[in-house]
């Protein structure tokens, strides 16, 4: 009689486990999946960002394609370039997908030859082409 309950016990507990061990993967599934939503809106906010930056300070930006944002695990920044009018490369970082005011841009003058605008426009992306990669 004994050993029944032992066994019973043994069984339940095993259950339980099972239970909360499950419970507890499928949160942690979830809550990864929560965090690359999130991860892929601020990687569009950046790009988005980004375009807008370049048409308002760049004369002739005609095509705007963005290459792959990765982060850097060991200093936890953010790089990523954009191939504008088929030629011109520009290179971004930041430390934080959502700090845009802290977003870094180098270009190499030897091979970018887009002119800076004098001041600043307001203009849009109605009339550039633009090939986002989202985190896709």
């Amino acid at each position: 009689m004994r050993k029944k309950y032992i066994w019973l016990i043994l069984i339940v507990a095993s259950i339980v486990i099972m239970v909360i061990g499950g419970k507890m993967y499928m949160h942690h599934l979830d809550k990864k999946e929560v965090d690359s939503k999130k991860e892929t809106q601020q990687i569009m906010k950046a790009e988005e960002y980004m375009a807008l930056y370049l048409v308002r300070n760049y004369e002739d930006v005609r095509s705007i394609e963005f290459r792959p944002i990765t982060q850097m695990k060991e200093t936890g920044f953010w790089h990523g370039s954009i191939n504008v009018n088929d030629g011109n490369t520009l290179t971004f970082s930041m430390r934080h997908l959502s700090d845009l005011d802290d977003i870094s841009v180098r270009v190499n003058p030897t091979t970018f030859d887009l002119k800076k605008k004098t001041a600043s426009s307001t203009g849009n992306l109605d009339h550039v082409e633009v090939e986002y990669w989202r985190g896709e």
